[in-house]
């Protein structure tokens, strides 16, 4: 009788779980939606038809990634990484909040880029069958998982040393919501199709093996004050809660879920999967937290995070475009290292001084009517063969050009090049040293 009561109670669960609202898939997909449209708001303002909708954020101010990416050059310089702002920084903290609190709640609840995979893994599982997510031997995926552990430490050090974006040249979040702009490198967009494919076989495949981010969130699962929890007592040891975790963790046979992988998508959970009350379960000395209380939780920590920000004026998504000064010693000059991608010819004209005349034929502006708005990151797009062949010229070499052209101490770093245009005009206005001289004797690129 006992027995049979259970089997009633489970039946009628999972009715009740059937015509339950799925307010995990509607929180990703109001981020997904809510990310695309910034994005592509950024891409219209920059054609003068924005819409008032964060009309002044780009893909990476509103990316808590690009703020961990900071960290050193926050600490060190005080200042951030260029293209990330003010806004990273302050998401990164309310995701850490978020971690600490709930495990990596910004990779099963915000990540646009880990909703995209769960949406191609629904036809992955109508493609693959039972077979799905269990193609890779276990053996070899336990060792493979810890690969963006890697990406995570490279990333980080080559961003401290270069203090540039590194990671955006790979990285397939940025390609998938920026694909038309022409920003995006051949490997970004690589990867993305790689990541598309493996979708189909693989659930979440970037976030497993290769997401610098996740790696980090996921080091929280060890000690976050919310733990994912079975109970022994009542479990029926059926599996259920094993069967649907999108990233293969043993939920069954663990007390506490301390899983690096976990992404808290509570899909485990009594209120999901489960068969049976109570007994799998996110839980703090008993208090539990159902997907209405979890999602209430992300927006109230990430949207009450912008509110409290701005109001302290300490949101901001975009450069002042005025450039950081040092001290010469004679005079305080604007730093050239400051330039960003965003800014224009007539911008760098009016704080450096250096004409946008002389900017617009060092880099092969073809109509002078372009001088003044020419954007510096157009020119990776301008001579994007130039950069598959490994002699880039980008807004690195517009910094270069400028602190060469006004006599500014500045760094001459060896993997930049500049068009042979640009070489010409430094040569005859520039007061150069023989250091200068042979940096550009061999640093000069022929440009059609």
């Amino acid at each position: 009788m006992g027995q049979n009561n259970q089997t009633r109670n489970v039946a009628g669960t999972q009715k009740l779980q059937k015509r339950g609202f799925p307010v995990r898939k509607a929180v990703q997909l109001f981020f997904f939606i809510l990310v695309l449209l910034i994005t592509i708001n950024e891409s219209m303002k920059e054609l003068g038809i924005a819409i008032p909708l964060m009309a002044t954020a780009s893909l990476h101010a509103i990316c808590p990634f690009g703020g961990v990416v900071s960290i050193y050059q926050w600490l060190t310089a005080g200042k951030l990484v260029q293209k990330i702002h003010e806004s990273s920084l302050i998401l990164m903290f309310a995701a850490l909040i978020l971690a600490i609190g709930f495990g990596p709640l910004v990779c099963g609840w915000v990540c646009p880029f880990g909703t995209f995979q769960e949406w191609f893994g629904k036809l992955g599982r109508k493609i693959s069958g039972r077979k799905y997510n269990h193609l890779i031997p276990e053996k070899y995926d336990k060792i493979l998982r810890y690969i963006r552990y890697i990406i995570l430490i490279l990333v980080v050090y080559q961003t401290a040393v270069t203090a540039k974006l590194m990671f955006q040249t790979i990285d397939p979040y940025f390609a998938l919501f920026n694909f038309w702009t022409g920003e995006v490198t051949a490997a970004a967009f690589t990867i993305l199709g790689a990541v598309v494919v493996l979708s189909l076989f693989v659930e979440r495949p970037w976030c497993k093996y290769a997401c610098p981010y996740g790696a980090l969130l996921g080091l929280f699962n060890g000690f976050r004050f919310f733990k994912l929890r079975r109970n022994k007592s009542t479990c029926i040891d059926c599996k259920a809660c094993d069967r649907v975790c999108p990233m293969n963790i043993e939920i069954s046979g663990k007390e506490t879920v301390r899983n690096h992988q976990c992404i808290s998508c509570m899909q485990c959970t009594s209120e999901q999967a489960c068969p049976v009350d109570h007994t799998v379960s996110f839980t703090m000395k008993g208090l539990g937290v159902g997907t209405a209380s979890m999602s209430a939780v992300v927006l109230v920590v990430i949207f009450g995070s912008v509110m409290i920000s701005s109001a302290l004026g300490l949101w901001q998504t975009t450069s002042s475009k005025v450039p950081d000064v040092y001290d010469t010693g004679t005079s305080v000059e604007y730093d050239p290292a400051d330039i960003r991608g965003s800014y224009t010819f007539g911008e760098i004209e009016a704080a450096f001084g250096v004409p946008a005349e002389d900017l617009g034929r060092a880099f092969g502006i073809k109509d002078p009517a372009d001088y003044s708005t020419f954007r510096c990151k157009e020119l990776e797009t301008l001579y994007s063969d130039l950069a598959a062949q490994g002699t880039e010229i980008g807004t690195d070499s517009v910094r270069h050009f400028v602190a060469l052209y006004k006599g500014l101490p500045f760094t001459l770093v060896d993997t930049t090049y500049l068009p042979a245009p640009a070489v010409e005009i430094l040569k005859e206005k520039a007061d150069l040293s023989e250091a200068q001289l042979l940096f550009l004797d061999t640093h000069g690129i022929d440009i059609d």
